[in-house]
């Protein structure tokens, strides 16, 4: 198999010109305008939001990237580009001075990736001065204090993105960041890496995240020279490689924060700067994620243009600019079938790639979650157990670190309870009362809302236990239920793809909120008494 850079570098860059027009969109592009430069357009044209999420400023830094690409010249001359990305810069400023700056979600929120991310965007947007500092220099201050206070330890990504914008901050105005603050925080920072090589996100690793961990890495790397952070890319790199290599689709679904994407620039920023094996490792995991890009089931084309505008547009246009200078890279297409489970006790993960061309991952942290891929195509994914009891249904599918797990070479065991959950309808009570807490209690309310819809523990009467069995040419699955303990008639289904989990970055269209399995024959049976649910599916391999 062989990554052609080049032609790769075309495809991402005739994408992301045929995106350059709904960037535009985005953004208020009148210079008469108090919102010009502003990129939430639900805010400055439909006037169905009352605050700007200020993380969609980033928009002007792909903005301002693909202006100066030669496939965009058709669409916006360069200068004008740069105009309305000076004009966003303004923006931004304004708003980071008032009270509970930095929102994203709802006003008043003071949160960390708004202003970890745009704070990034646009310092480097004054470094490659497009934008004066003395006209953001208030925003600037504002973003550095905030920043050198705080730590966000559940998201490494944002964590990663904080410290380069703090880098970056400090390359425009050094007298803005204490060296020894700084230190610290890169210390405390990298810290968050696992043995694994994988960044912490809520709970576990998260791939598509750690992607974006990758990029941020080379911006500090860019920003201060310090070869940590290098050394630190090529770990994550690494464990990226080590699950694609086996899969050769990332594990989507079964990442921490439910993603199905990798952003390409710090991939291929490893691939341009590493030694021969991290070269081979980078295109490999390009490769993967990309040669499928004029797919219309490709992930890109589910992206919204939200996310196109946040950080995932000028990642692809950077990696565009990187790619088209690197030369091709030919690698081995085979993995040597293991037949037998390979455990990552860190992550919790279980892979296994056999002989018959299947490859299996199973995300032991998510309820025993997995994915069975074969090599002509066919595929099934399964996210265990569904259960409704009064207003509430409880799920297997949940990142936990409460499940308990038991594996040898054939076999895996699963157990733990259910998490409970509950739909919460966004009435106008609701975000009324959210306002007034939000004015009052700013960043401390984060932490509570977190808590109720991303890490809450499982609390379940329900009791589950998973077994899957590796033979000789089938994967055997026995779930058990143990529902005595309800007080009330149960109602079990197959879990959707769809997770309760809130994630607000994940949840784009795919195949598999259509159909579950694709093409691969099952054999199962079901049985269910008041006191428990069992269910043996076979699975061909």
């Amino acid at each position: 198999m062989k990554l052609e850079a080049k032609h790769l570098s075309l495809k991402l860059c005739e994408l992301a010109a045929r995106q350059l027009p709904r960037w535009l969109t985005q953004a208020c592009r009148d210079p008469n305008d108090p919102a010009y430069g502003c990129f939430d357009r639900n805010w400055w044209h439909y006037r169905i939001r009352d605050f700007a999420s200020i993380i969609l400023q980033q928009g002007a830094y792909a903005l301002h990237l693909m202006a100066h690409l030669p496939q965009s010249a058709e669409v916006i001359p360069p200068d004008t580009a740069d105009g309305i990305v000076a004009g966003a810069c303004r923006f931004w400023n304004a708003r980071a001075m008032r009270h509970g700056a930095f929102e994203e979600y709802y006003p008043w929120e003071q949160g960390y990736p708004p202003v970890a991310f745009s704070t990034l965007a646009v310092a480097k947007l004054v470094a490659a001065g497009v934008v004066r500092r003395e006209d953001v220099n208030g925003g600037l201050r504002v973003a550095a204090k905030q920043l050198a206070s705080r730590f966000e330890a559940k998201a490494a990504n944002q964590q990663i993105a904080g410290l380069a914008a703090l880098a970056w901050v400090r390359k425009v105005a050094p007298e803005l960041v204490a060296e020894e603050i700084f230190e610290a925080l890169v210390q405390r920072s990298l810290a968050l890496q696992t043995s694994e090589g994988w960044y912490w996100e809520y709970d576990g690793p998260d791939i598509g995240y750690l992607s974006v961990t990758v990029d941020c890495l080379w911006d500090l790397w860019d920003a201060t020279h310090d070869e940590r952070f290098k050394v630190s890319a090529y770990r994550a790199l690494r464990f990226i490689f080590q699950t694609v290599k086996i899969t050769r689709h990332g594990v989507g679904m079964l990442n921490a924060r439910n993603t199905d994407y990798v952003v390409p620039y710090g991939v291929a920023r490893c691939m341009a700067e590493g030694n021969s094996e991290q070269r081979t490792e980078a295109a490999i995991v390009l490769h993967c994620f990309y040669k499928g890009l004029d797919s219309s089931r490709h992930f890109l084309h589910a992206v919204d243009d939200r996310y196109w505008c946040h950080y995932i547009g000028h990642s692809i246009v950077r990696a565009t600019q990187l790619l088209d200078t690197l030369a091709d890279v030919e690698f081995p297409c085979k993995v040597a079938p293991s037949e037998a489970f390979q455990y990552c006790e860190e992550s919790g993960y279980i892979f296994a790639s056999l002989r018959a061309g299947a490859s299996i991952a199973v995300a032991t942290k998510k309820g025993g979650s997995f994915c069975l891929w074969q090599e002509d195509g066919r595929s099934v994914a399964n996210y265990g157990w569904l259960v409704k009891m009064g207003k509430k249904q409880h799920v297997t599918h949940w990142w936990s670190d409460k499940w308990t797990c038991r594996v040898d070479a054939k076999t895996a065991t699963i157990e733990g309870s259910l998490v409970p959950c509950k739909n919460f309808d966004s009435t106008p009570w609701m975000h009324m009362a959210l306002r007034v807490f939000s004015f009052c209690l700013g960043r401390a309310l984060i932490e509570k809302i977190k808590g109720i819809l991303i890490f809450r523990k499982p609390s379940s009467p329900i009791k589950f236990k998973r077994v899957i069995e590796l033979e000789a040419d089938s994967l055997l699955v026995t779930d058990t239920l143990d529902t005595r303990a309800c007080a009330a008639p149960v109602e079990v289904v197959r879990a959707p793809r769809a997770s309760k989990r809130h994630v607000a970055s994940a949840d784009s269209y795919h195949v598999e909120d259509a159909a579950l399995n694709r093409g691969v024959e099952k054999q199962e049976d079901i049985t269910q008494t008041p006191t428990e649910f069992t269910a043996t599916t076979r699975w061909k391999l």
